[in-house]
C-alpha cells in the first residue's frame, strides 16, 4: 500500500533567518545578506563576500547544556532540527516513547574541524590534538551529534551528494516512510562557511568574480559568473500521514514524488540528449502522478555558476514547453547563496511557505541579460500564486541531481 508522506513541522537557521516565516518575508524582499566573512580572514579574497549566518549565539537557541562535542556544523544543525521538533510537536517524552529518525544531506560535513585537527597534529604533533575534535572529523558527525542532543533513536544516515545533498536527504527521507522503513524522519541539511571551504571552491573556479555586481549570485544571467557561498541548516519533520494524523499532528505539505539521477552535461561531458535533471523532475512527476501543468511554480537550483544554469535552463524550457502559460520559476540561492548541504532544505522550507502564502519571491537582478528560456520572477514585491504544488530541482557541479515535488493542502494556505 502506497503511504502517504507528510510535512508535519520545519525548522532552520540561516543568513536571513530563524523561522519559515522570516525566511519567506526575507526572500519577498530581496534581502542579499553578504559580506567579508567574520568566521575567517578575509586577507587575501580579492573582495568576495559569503552569507554568513552573523553573531551565532547557540547557547540562546540550546540552552546551557555542554556544547563543546558540538562544531559550527553541529550546532547549526541542532538550532535547526530543534525548531523542527518543536514545530512538529514531538517533544521529548514523545521520542522516548516512539523512534524517530534523521536524515542529513552535507557536502562538506565538519570540514573546518579536520582542517584545525590535521593543522595541530602536524604543528604539535598527534599527541596535543582534540579529543573533541577528532569526534568531529567524519562525514556523518553531525548527524551523530544532532541524534544525541535531541534523543533521536530512529534510523540514522548522512547523505553526501555534493551541492544536492540536502534535497537529496528530503527525498531520500520521503522514500524510506513511503516503504514503511520508517513512520517519522527529521530530514535536512547543514553545512558552515570556512576557510577550507572557500579556497577549496575558489581553486576549482566555483566562485563568483570579486567586484560589483559580479561578487552576488545572479542566477540565470549572462552576468553570472559563480557561487557566493552560504550556510546554515534546515530541517522538516516527514512523516507518515496516518501516524501523524494519529497523534494530532498539523499537515503542513504533502512530499508527493522524488527523482535522482546523474547528468553528465554539468561536467561539460554530457552527450546530446543526456539529460539526468529532466530524468529526475519526470520521475518525481511520475510518483506524484501530476503533469507539469500542474506547477504553481518552480524553485531552481540556479546559483549563477554559468554551465549549470545553462544546463538547468535548457531543461526547464523543454519541461515547461506546451504547459501553457509558463510556469514561474525562482531561485532563492540569489539571496542565500550556495549553502551547499543546507540549501535544498532551505528550499523545501522556502516552498512550502510560498505556497501557504501564496507568493513567490523574486530573484534580485533579473532585467535583459537574464535567460529568456525560463519564466523568472524579478525582484520586487511577490508574485501572486493560487497554485498548491511546487516542483523543487538540484543540480551539482559533479553531476549529481534530483528533483522533488511538494504540495500543501487547502487548510495549510494563509
Amino acid at each position: 500500500m502506497r503511504r502517504q508522506v507528510v510535512v508535519t513541522g520545519t525548522g532552520l537557521i540561516c543568513p536571513l533567518g530563524d523561522t519559515p516565516a522570516t525566511l519567506h518575508r526575507a526572500l519577498c524582499e530581496g534581502r542579499r545578506p553578504f559580506g567579508p566573512p567574520a568566521v575567517f580572514t578575509a586577507e587575501g579574497l580579492d573582495g568576495r563576500v559569503v552569507a554568513e549566518v552573523r553573531d551565532f549565539e547557540p547557547v540562546r537557541y540550546l540552552g546551557p547544556r555542554n556544547l563543546r562535542p558540538l562544531d559550527r556544523t553541529g550546532r547549526l544543525a541542532a538550532v535547526a532540527a530543534g525548531a523542527a521538533l518543536e514545530s512538529s510537536g514531538w517533544t521529548i517524552e514523545r521520542r522516548e516513547a516512539t523512534e524517530a529518525g534523521l536524515v542529513l544531506g552535507t557536502m562538506f560535513g565538519s570540514l573546518r574541524t579536520i582542517g584545525e585537527f590535521d593543522r595541530r597534529a602536524l604543528r604539535d604533533g598527534p599527541e596535543y590534538v582534540s579529543p573533541l575534535d577528532f569526534a568531529n572529523t567524519v562525514i556523518n558527525a553531525a548527524a551523530g551529534q544532532v541524534a544525541i542532543w535531541h534523543r533521536l533513536r530512529g534510523p540514522n544516515s548522512t547523505i553526501a551528494a555534493g551541492a544536492s545533498s540536502g534535497l537529496q536527504a528530503v527525498g531520500y527521507a520521503a522514500q524510506l516512510v513511503r516503504l514503511g522503513r520508517a513512520s517519522a524522519l527529521l530530514a535536512g541539511g547543514a553545512e558552515e562557511v570556512c576557510y577550507e571551504t572557500f579556497l577549496g571552491c575558489l581553486r576549482a573556479g566555483l566562485l563568483a568574480d570579486s567586484g560589483e555586481p559580479l561578487a552576488l549570485p545572479r542566477p540565470f544571467h549572462a552576468a553570472g559568473s559563480g557561487w557566493v557561498l552560504g550556510e546554515g541548516a534546515g530541517f522538516m519533520m516527514i512523516e507518515d500521514e496516518d501516524h501523524a494524523r494519529a497523534r494530532g499532528a498539523a499537515v503542513l505539505a504533502v512530499i508527493e514524488g522524488f527523482g535522482s539521477a546523474f547528468d553528465g552535461r554539468a561536467r561539460g561531458v554530457g552527450a546530446a540528449g543526456e539529460d539526468g535533471l529532466r530524468s529526475a523532475i519526470d520521475a518525481a512527476l511520475a510518483e506524484a502522478g501530476v503533469p507539469a501543468s500542474a506547477l504553481g511554480f518552480i524553485s531552481a537550483s540556479g546559483s549563477g555558476h554559468r554551465t549549470l544554469d545553462a544546463v538547468e535552463a535548457d531543461t526547464l524550457a523543454t519541461l515547461t514547453r506546451g504547459s501553457g502559460p509558463s510556469i514561474p520559476v525562482t531561485a532563492i540561492k540569489a539571496c542565500t547563496g550556495e549553502a551547499l548541504g543546507a540549501t535544498g532544505a532551505l528550499q523545501a522550507i522556502a516552498a512550502i511557505e510560498a505556497l501557504r502564502a501564496g507568493q513567490v519571491p523574486g530573484v534580485p537582478g533579473v532585467d535583459a541579460l537574464t535567460d529568456p528560456r525560463i519564466n523568472l520572477v524579478p525582484g520586487g514585491p511577490p508574485r501572486p500564486n493560487a497554485g498548491s504544488r511546487a516542483l523543487l530541482t538540484s543540480l551539482a557541479p559533479e553531476g549529481n541531481c534530483c528533483a522533488l515535488v511538494l504540495s500543501v493542502p487547502p487548510t495549510a494556505t494563509s
